[in-house]
């Protein structure tokens, strides 16, 4: 009897007319199997479709209220600054959460596919609404509601391209892909400076469909199981399938024979309904739980939300336009999608708890700036560097999350970290909207964002986290 090539499986074989049936596979060699498959456009497609997916719920629905309370509701007093603050924190703090926390659990026990098309579904369908609701508990409702979508995309996203990917090209295809982000920015803020605010309940609306009827059907058509989570689920069978199609799918573009799977050892521990509680009962994982929690529940007090939720607000109070915003928004988006890249060729020579401080830095110099120099050039140059602290220091803890934890509870640890941390935005929003009233040029705010929102979780990160270059997912994260 042989082995299939790179399956690590024997079929079944014929001996003298009896069915020979083939041996048990070997416990993490759908894992090797992945690990092994040359970097091909397949990947990329996958990757690029999940980030497609995270752009349109995040940029389209999380915290849709700070693109409509300064040019819309302000102007039109339907809410009060502090109210304000009320439903964004409550936008990107409490549904996020729950959409983080809930969706996790069913990622990890029914599949990443499912999770991420419920994500779509489920930011879509809560966010047209917005178009004409004004009242403001109406409002506090709709904001839990329609975030829902955006926790279930945060906690699957990175999951799902980091277990598609190995390691010598992990950090170049998830920040590469996750660039698509900023694309999205771009077309988002285009839309806004065309729309907002003399016709931006059409803004609104573009937003619903580019999720239920554009987004939602591509995932179902393109998007694939991970067979990473098939293998740590026991279902076998269905796993082999899945990678089967991948491998397939890469030899139509390599044109020759894969490589044979490498022997190292990669642990799987098949999933069970008390994994969740490793995350605090296994002295392994309870430091990275309880260091990652505390990263994100600050980081997204000040350096994730903090800082965008009352960005449009400090420039309008210094006499910015609508249009001013929006376009800054915009051609901060076309330089951030550089700086995806240029973060993408560091590869996996750079440990990302390093670079997740820098980057925390570069936020926090430029944040100061502005503070300083309260001008329209100062604030074109310094928003746009701090967009790219911000937003490529949320990227970077996105994938040292997953990163961390082995796949049977990997999105269950995002819900436990990630998802728990919005409360930091919740309450931290909140606090900042007292914080913005405070002090000569809103300093409250500035140093809320800087110190604890920024600066000390990166810290904690950096001085307490792993390493993870080029590391095997299940070693690293085992």
């Amino acid at each position: 009897m042989t082995e299939v090539a790179g399956s690590g499986i024997s079929p079944a074989a014929v001996t003298n007319g009896v069915a020979v049936q083939a041996p048990t596979p070997v416990p993490g060699r759908i894992a090797a199997r992945i690990d092994r498959l040359p970097l091909t456009p397949v990947q990329w497609e996958l990757a690029i479709l999940t980030q497609i997916a995270w752009g349109l719920i995040i940029v389209d629905t999380d915290g849709i209220a700070g693109r409509l309370y300064p040019f819309v509701w302000a102007p039109a007093n339907v809410l009060t600054v502090v109210q304000y603050a009320v439903i964004q924190a409550l936008e990107v703090g409490l549904g996020v959460l729950i959409g983080a926390f809930v969706m996790g659990q069913l990622s990890d026990r029914y599949g990443r596919r499912p999770a991420i098309m419920a994500a779509a579904f489920l930011a879509g369908i809560f966010v047209w609404p917005f178009a004409f609701v004004t009242n403001f508990w109406a409002l506090v409702v709709l904001s839990i509601l329609s975030t829902l979508g955006v926790g279930a995309i945060v906690a699957t996203h990175a999951v799902y391209i980091s277990e598609i990917v190995p390691p010598p090209v992990r950090n170049r295809v998830l920040l590469g892909s996750q660039s698509v982000t900023a694309v999205i920015t771009v077309i988002s803020g285009l839309l806004a400076f065309w729309l907002i605010p003399s016709h931006w309940q059409w803004y609104v609306y573009l937003m619903a469909i580019s999720q239920l009827f554009i987004l939602l059907p591509l995932l179902v058509w393109r998007l694939p199981e991970s067979p990473r989570w098939l293998e740590a689920h026991g279902r076998q069978a269905d796993a082999e399938k899945a990678i089967e199609v991948l491998e397939n799918r890469c030899q139509r573009y390599t044109r020759e024979p894969l490589p044979e799977p490498d022997s190292a050892p990669r642990p799987v521990v098949k999933a069970g309904r008390g994994a969740w509680r490793e995350l605090f009962t296994s002295g392994l994982y309870r430091q990275r739980t309880l260091i990652l929690l505390a990263a994100w529940f600050l980081g997204y007090a000040g350096i994730v939300y903090g800082a965008p939720s009352f960005a449009a607000v400090y420039m309008a109070d210094h006499g910015m336009t609508a249009q001013f915003v929006f376009a800054l928004i915009t051609v901060s988006g076309v330089i951030r999608f550089g700086a995806f890249w240029a973060n993408a060729q560091l590869g996996e020579r750079v440990e990302r708890r390093k670079v997740i401080f820098a980057l925390s830095v570069l936020f926090s110099v430029s944040y100061i700036v502005i503070f300083l120099v309260p001008t329209a050039p100062a604030m074109a140059v310094f928003y746009t560097l701090g967009s790219i602290g911000g937003g490529l220091w949320l990227f970077n803890m996105y994938n040292y999350t997953a990163v961390s934890f082995p796949t049977r509870m990997r999105s269950m640890a995002f819900s436990w970290t990630d998802g728990l941390g919005h409360l930091g935005a919740w309450g931290g929003i909140t606090l900042t909207g007292v914080l913005f009233l405070m002090g000569p040029n809103h300093l409250g705010w500035i140093l809320f964002m800087v110190i604890p929102g920024a600066l000390v979780p990166s810290l904690l990160v950096l001085i307490w986290g792993i390493n993870q270059r080029q590391a095997i997912l299940e070693q690293v994260s085992t």
